[in-house]
This record gives C-alpha cells, structure tokens and sequence, in this order.
C-alpha cells in the first residue's frame, strides 16, 4: 500500500531518532539514515513544486544526504544532491528558522567539504606554494558565508555558537591554503578550534573522506524538536506539544551474540536462503548484486556486518572469521552501488577495506573449511572489472587460495589470478585462460576474470617486447595508455608523439604523468623540459604509494638533467640520484651507473650510498613499456622495499673487527667499464676518499702504475675489496708494488660484495675446519678423477670427515638432495667436488637428478665451503649464495686454470687450514704466497701428482696463483 506524505516523514523522523540514538558515524546506524533518505526522498517527488511543504522536505532530505557524505564516507552524489536540496529549502518561503539555521550549516559544510578536494597529498608535499583551484577557493568563501549566516540566526543556541564558530575557523585557516599563501597562525587556531569541537562531543567523518569533515551533533536543534511541517494531505486532528528529546543516556556496549544475530539475520533477509551456511548465503547476496536489493536493507546489513566484527568476543575463530567475510560482502556492495565501500581513492581498482577484511577472514578460517572457498569466492567481488590486478593485493591471498580444499572453478580461477599478481603478472597466461573458461559466465567474478585473461596476455606481449603480440592484445586503434604503450614496443616516434599529446592534459594521474613524463625522453631535446616538469611532479605524489615507480621517475630525472644540460642541472641530477637511492624497487642497472657518475665527480658520500644499493638491487631493469603496463593494470612492478644502507660508522666498526686495513670499492665509471673509480674507507678515521679513476686494461694489472700507487699505501695487513662487475675479477693480489714485490707477498685480499656484507660476516663466529668436514663427490658420476684426490684430502688432513656420492673409499650416503641437506647444515667445511649449475640460481647437481639450489629453503650452513671445479664464471655470485645462506668463507676460482694446478692449489690450502690452523683468507693468501716463493718448503705430505705439478708448471705465473681466491672476511 501506497504511504501518504506524512507517513513517509513520519516514519523517516522515526529512523532518524533512531539514528541519533544509535551513534552518527556508526556504521550499524547507516542503514536506519539510509532507510531515512529513501522515504523522504519519496515524499519528496510527491509533493509539487511550489508546495508549501516542499522547503521543509528538501531541507531534512538535504541534511541526511549531507550526514551519510560526511559521517559514512557516502558517495560524490549525496554532497551533490545535498547541495541543491538545501538551497533549494533555503530559497522557500515559510521555512521554519530553526532549519533555515540548520540548511546553511549543512550547506556550509558541503561547501567546505568540495573545496577540500583541493588540498591534496601533491598540494600538502609541494607547500601548497602553487595554491589550487579558484572552484575550491570559492566553495571555502561559500562555506564561511553560509556559517555565518547561520550565526544571525534567532534560533542560534550557545552550544551551536561554539559549533559553528569551530568551522568557521577551520575554513579560514584552509583558504589561505587554497590561495597559496600559507598561514601558520590561522592553522594553528584551526586545529584549537578542533580540539574543541571535538571535546564537546563533535565527531571526526568516518573513512572515506577527509579527516576535516565534520558531521555535528546538534543536540539542542534534532528535527524532532520542532513542530511538524504543515502538509496539505496531513490528517487534520490538532497537533500535540512538539516531541522533545530525551535526556541523553549512555549507549551499552553491543553484545557479541546479539550483533552476530543482527547481521546473519538481515543476511538471510537479503538471501532468501535462511537455512543454508552462511557462506552459501553470502556468494548468493553477491550473485544477486546491488542492483536487487534496497539500498536502505543493503546498508542496514553492511552495519550490522560492521558491528559484528567490531562486537568480536568469540572463542570459535571460524564464526569470528565468518563475521569478516560477511564485513566483506557488506562493503562490497555499497562499493559497487556508489563507490563508497571506503575504497582505495589512489586509483588502484580495488576495494581495500573489503580486502583488508577478506584477509582477517583467511587468519582464521583454515583452507579445508567450506567457508574457505567461499572467502576466496568473494575475493571476485571486491576486484575492478577493468583492473583486476590493482593494489597488488589478490598476491597477498596467493598461498591461502592455492590450499584450499575442495577447489570450485571459480576458487581455481582466481588461485590463478592470485598467483600472476603475486609475480607482477609474469606468467604464462595459458593456466589462467583455461580455469578462467570453466567459470560460468553470468558469476559475478567473471567480468574481472576474463579482463585479467586480456592483461596477462598483454603482460606476456610486453615482457617478450613482441610489437605484434602486442598490437594484437591492444586492438588495431588502440587509446590513452594503450597506444602509448603500442608506440613504445613499435619503436614509433611520431606515433609516440601522438600518443603523449593524447595524454597530456590538467587531469593526469601522477601515475600517468611518470610515464608520460618518462616518453618524453624518448623524444626530442626540446621536450626535455616537459619531462622535467612532469616527472617532478609525479615524484611528489607517489612516495608513499608506488614505491617502484616512484623510484625509476628519479632515476629518469637524473638521465633528464644530465641530458638537458641547463645551469645548475648537475646539481639537480645529483640530488634527484640522492633521492632515488633513498626510494624502493631499485635496479642494479640505475644505482650502479649513478655510483659511477659520483666516483668520477669525486662525491665520495653519493657514491658510497649507491654501490651499497647497487650491490644487493634487483639484476633486471624495469623499462618504459613495462611501467606504462604497471600503470595500466594498476600495480606496481618491482615494489621491494627501501634499501638500508649501514652508517660508515657502523662499518668502520666491522671493518676494524675483521681485521682488515681497508675497504677498498672498485667499480666502473663509465658504461663500458674501461675505467675504474677506487673508493677507500680506511677504519682508522671512519673517512672515504675517492683514490683514483684509472683506465682498465686487463684482469691482471701487472705493472698498472696506477693501481701500484693505490696498493703502495699498505706493506702489511689485509685489504677487503668490494668490487663490481668483471671489476671483480681484477687480480689485485698480482699488482706490482714499488718494491717490485706483488701485493699478495705482503698483504691479503680478500672480496665481499659490499660494506653491508661485511657487517654480517663480522658477526658470524669461526668454526674449527676439523669439526664436521663434509666431501660431496661425484655423485652423478661424471667426475671420478676427483674421487682420488678427494680420498688423499680425507686421508692426510679429514680422517673424521662424512662422505656423500661416490668414492674410492666407503661414502656415508649416495649424494641425494636429503643427504646433501641432512648434513650440510652442521658442517665445518663443505668440499664440493660436485657439479654446480652457475645460472641466476646457483644450484649443486647431485645424484638421481637431484638439484639443489643453494638459496633453497631449508638449506642453511655454518663453515667454510671450498669450490674444487675450477670454472671459468660466475664465482662471485656463487659464493654470495652460500654467504646469503649463513656460510662464513667461500674459496674458489674467479677463471679457469688446469686441473692439476687447481688440485695441487687446493691440497695447499687445507694444509694451511688445517695444519697451520689459519682462518680462510689467510690461508688462500698463505698460498699464493708459497706459489711465488721459489725456495718453497715442498711439504712432506704432498703426493707424487702434486710434485709432478711442482716440476713442470711455473707456479709463479699470476694467471694462475692469483686465480685463487676467498670471499668472505
């Protein structure tokens, strides 16, 4: 049956007292509001323009419409709507003047709630110096004026005085803000002004909006207090005495139970199901969608479902977790009715808060429970048809949705969706394209399902730089972002140019304006300002947000002003590098060509950040192309965190504790490392000085003058040298000092990867090498001459040592992946007579087929490891493995020489290791020593081989001694 005009406002004034009673803000009262504004807003198109009772309608519809925007975090259209009602009440004749009082503060805070669009996090970071949209400024001046107003107000009480008066202060200290003239003053007296609403019982918007807006509780002024309005179609007995509110009482805490009860209840209402799990009944709430339901119902279970979670208090974690997925379906659907599921405003396509409670739900309810499916299920409803991928967050469900049991399609489809976000949508799409095609078209996740079959497509097009796979991914016409990202792969300059130009314009995401910042570089000289114009900007905006992106805009602004060449762009440059190194998501590639650049300026501090952060960044570079199809698909690619570079303090410290006499830093100060800079830090005085850049000639340096004046410095002691790239295998041990003598006679070298690597290995303790020596030799049987020298190792210094894979003695163990683990880890010294696969994954090839990869979890050491193959690569990267997984010292070969000078080195060295009792470093010096010293005490113990090998090679030759090498310290 039809309500008459003074029913539908009756029974609203009824849920607003509710709602009053209830708790603004709460969100268990959002539904009572919303169920509110859908009655008066039926009176509302009842009654006729120019209607006596039109103004009063207009003035409490607008009111609750400025309430749900400002305590809930409703949607832009009820501050628009708002808007227009209360103007439209204030312009009506006969209004009473206590709602004349309250449309211009509900109007005024509209108003001010508009202009704060324009303080922004960019506007906040930039000193709001540029000031914003003369919009906002002027909807700030129509806020004061409307507050005032309400100030002349004969039904003004104290207490809205003092409201009043608070936002009145606000708003003026915000307007200088707008205008880009800062006061400091003003803005204090803002935040008193705060304080005191706030004391007084004012409240702070819940999420979704700006902290700043306020939604007042108007104690002396509710609606309820005043007559009610006089409407034609009103039954004609005499009005009573005007209602008036009743002392306020304190609101009892919600009970558990009785909160859990509400919101299954209002579910089973929305469902229709009231007899199936809960969960059954949340994914079919969910499969109907927004659309079907009533907005105020909607609302009324999204509070309940909110204050159940708050509620809490129950021992079974499962119930408590159902709580939260049903948290999780309330604010999807208010997401998708009106955008105000208190979303992620940064554009990542993602409902956070729905996630936020997915995830808590995923803490308690274990992956074989029915409801697990259910939670990944819902997990399609809170993601962006278009963006699936946004926010990165479907990666943080990856190993919650790969256990669950059992698996519908839809849950296999989105493991699949998970697992792509989890790797930067570096996958092969084939896995996702066919669960994909088992879910039924008409699920609410297939929309966002068959799009993220679309983008991974496209990611695999780009990461192949394949220009048709990626045409065909775009379309033939592709726009925005897509023919940017067309041009790049193409190579296309003049489509490029078109493509920028599409672009730019005043409302360009930050994100956007990175990448369109970044192809300006790709251009011509004279775009180079734009770059600088635009990549400025979005560096400003992105820090706490993209942390990758963020990164590589400095890096493009160093390769900017390096290019431009303007005036004081030097400077410039070294700052945006400075700045860079200070951001995540670093690339091996930008800090070390930076860390070049300041050795050669001979900025030691600059420098030293840069090899610190080069030395543990990701190998592989994040181009252009890849950042445009971050950015399209709303992820950040290679998001690691900030580097924490150790203080030169903190390294002095560890570098006196090795006992070394230096750290020396070698690194390349230009692209094609023919020259070198050397950076010192000598721990005696916790300085760094930039010693040289000298041109490179050789791996051995013989005779190098230059490098002879830099090893020169030290007669005694060991030198720990961080090198980089094939810098790394420049045998300093062999450079000529001005004695005539090598470097190695007089002191050690040993390498590491860099100054925060020394720290580490400063802390790690020795293990006596005799403890528990482990052999692992020739387990697949491809390298038995090695089991004869392995047997004269265990014999002469290892008698107690374990054995695994094959031997001319017994072994303890075939060589398996288990026997490698099961004895490793207590290890004193680990001989690896084994082959070893050099790849970004350094691995031992063990029996059966076995591979271990040495950073594998599980697998973790204590000694010192001995690499017996003397391979021609890859030593440096294979000894940081086994140092990442807790081994103390790796000897090996930094390039190949001949098998008998390698066995015959080796014996050598567990001789000084154990006989002689030296730590690692020394004894491999202690070696190369005995190699060049021609009166060599030839030890009893060496075998007739060994001899042999003493007789017909030249042991003094530096290709071959100084081979030999320790890193570790």
């Amino acid at each position: 049956m039809d309500l008459t005009i003074a029913e539908l406002v009756r029974r609203a004034q009824e849920l607003v007292m509710r709602y009053w009673r209830a708790g603004p803000g709460t969100p268990g009262a959002l539904g009572d509001l919303s169920e509110a504004i859908s009655l008066l807003d039926k009176a509302y198109d009842q009654v006729r323009p120019g209607d006596p009772g039109r103004g009063g309608i207009a003035a409490q519809l607008g009111w609750l419409l400025m309430s749900r925007h400002t305590a809930h975090g409703g949607p832009v259209a009820d501050r628009d709507r708002g808007t227009v009602l209360l103007g439209e009440a204030l312009s009506s004749p006969g209004l009473p003047p206590t709602w004349i009082m309250l449309a211009r503060i509900g109007l005024g805070q509209l108003r001010l709630s508009r202009a704060l669009e324009g303080v922004t996090n960019q506007a906040a970071r930039g000193g709001f110096l540029g000031g914003t949209s003369s919009a906002s400024k002027a909807d700030a001046e129509a806020a004061i004026e409307c507050f005032r107003e309400a100030l002349r107000s004969p039904a003004v009480t104290p207490e809205v005085v003092a409201t009043i008066q608070s936002l009145i202060t606000l708003t003026e200290a915000i307007v200088p803000l707008l205008s880009g003239n800062l006061d400091f003053t003003g803005m204090i007296s803002a935040m008193v002004g705060v304080q005191d609403l706030m004391k007084r019982g004012g409240q702070v918007a819940n999420p979704g909006i700006a902290s700043l807006f306020f939604t007042t509780d108007l104690t002396n002024v509710d609606p309820l207090n005043y007559p009610g309005l006089d409407l034609r179609d009103s039954d004609t007995r005499t009005p009573g005495p005007a209602p008036r509110r009743a002392v306020p009482v304190p609101v009892a805490p919600i009970e558990p139970d009785s909160a859990r009860r509400g919101a299954r209840g209002r579910l089973a209402d929305l469902s229709g199901l009231p007899g199936n799990p809960i969960w059954e009944q949340a994914l079919a709430v969910l499969q109907m969608g927004p659309e079907q339901g009533v907005a105020a119902e909607l609302d009324a279970f999204g509070g309940a479902a909110m204050n159940a979670v708050e509620a809490g208090g129950d021992d079974d974690p499962v119930e408590s977790g159902l709580d939260h997925l049903l948290a999780a379906v309330g604010l999807c659907l208010r997401e998708q009715r009106d955008g105000s599921g208190w979303g992620d405003d940064s554009g990542a396509g993602i409902s956070t808060a729905a996630a936020e409670q997915l995830l808590a739900a995923t803490e308690l309810i274990p992956t074989d429970h029915p409801a697990a499916a259910a939670v990944v299920e819902t997990l399609g409803a809170v993601l962006d048809d278009t963006r699936p991928f946004g926010g990165a967050i479907p990666g943080r469900f990856t190993a919650y949705a790969a256990e669950v049991s059992p698996r519908p399609a839809v849950v296999a489809a989105l493991s699949e969706l998970c697992r792509a976000t989890g790797a930067d949508v570096a996958v092969d799409p084939g896995p996702l394209e066919a669960a994909v095609a088992a879910v039924p078209r008409d699920h609410f996740a297939y929309a966002a399902l068959s799009t993220a079959v679309q983008q991974v497509r496209l990611a695999a097009a780009v990461r192949a730089y394949d220009p048709a796979a990626v045409r065909t991914a775009v379309g033939p016409a592709p726009e925005g972002l897509a023919r940017l990202l067309d041009a790049l792969v193409h190579d296309d300059a003049e489509a490029l140019r078109g493509a920028v130009d599409g672009l730019v314009g005043d409302a360009m995401s930050p994100r956007c304006a990175a990448v369109v910042g970044a192809s300006y570089l790709e251009l011509t000289p004279a775009d180079l300002d734009d770059a600088v114009r635009l990549l400025t900007a979005a560096t400003r905006e992105l820090g706490h947000v993209n942390l990758g992106l963020c990164t590589r805009s400095w890096w493009r602004l160093v390769a900017t002003y390096r290019r431009r060449g303007a005036p004081g762009d030097a400077e410039l440059s070294r700052d945006a590098g400075v700045n860079a190194l200070r951001g995540g998501g670093q690339d091996r590639v930008s800090a070390a060509r930076f860390a070049g650049q300041m050795l050669a300026e001979r900025y030691e501090a600059a420098a030293y950040t840069a090899l610190e952060v080069a030395a543990v960044a990701s190998d592989r570079p994040v181009e252009l192309a890849e950042d445009v199809l971050g950015v399209m698909l709303g992820i950040d690619l290679q998001a690691s965190p900030a580097v924490e570079v150790p203080a030169l303090a903190d390294l002095a410290v560890a570098v006196r504790r090795v006992g070394a006499s230096a750290l020396l830093y070698l690194h390349p100060t230009d692209d094609v490392g023919r020259t070198a800079g050397v950076l010192c830090l000598d721990p005696a005085t916790d300085r760094l000085d930039v010693l040289a850049n000298l041109p490179v000639h050789d791996l051995l340096p013989l005779d190098d003058p230059g490098l002879s004046a830099i090893t020169g410095r030290w007669s005694a002691g060991s030198l720990l040298v961080a090198a980089s790239g094939d810098l790394g295998r420049i045998a300093l041990s062999a450079v000529c000092t001005g004695s005539g003598r090598r470097l190695a006679e007089n002191v050690g070298v040993t390498y590491v990867s860099s100054g925060a690597r020394v720290i580490e290995l400063s802390d790690r303790p020795s293990v006596p090498v005799s403890d528990a020596p482990l052999f692992v030799v020739n387990p697949r049987g491809d390298r038995d001459s090695a089991m004869v020298d392995v047997m004269v190792l265990r014999r002469l210094f290892y008698p107690r040592s374990a054995c695994v894979g094959r031997a001319v003695e017994s072994v303890d163990a075939a060589g398996t992946r288990d026997d490698v683990l099961s004895h490793l880890s207590g290890a004193s010294v680990t001989h690896l007579a084994c082959g070893l696969q050099r790849d970004d994954v350094p691995a031992l090839l063990l029996a059966d087929g076995d591979v271990l990869a040495v950073r594998e979890d599980g697998l973790h050491g204590t000694g010192l490891v001995v690499l017996a193959e003397p391979a021609a690569e890859g030593f440096g990267s294979v000894a940081d493995a086994f140092l990442d997984v807790g081994f103390s010292h790796v000897i090996g070969w930094q390039w190949a020489v001949p098998v008998r000078f390698a066995e015959l080195a080796l014996f050598m060295t567990h001789l000084m290791l154990v006989d002689h009792r030296m730590p690692p470093a020394r004894a491999v010096n202690a070696v190369h020593r005995w190699m060049l010293d021609p009166d060599r005490d030839l030890a009893p113990l060496l075998t007739g081989a060994h001899l042999t090998t003493v007789d017909t090679i030249d042991l003094t030759r530096p290709a071959l001694w100084s081979a030999l090498a320790c890193r570790g310290c």
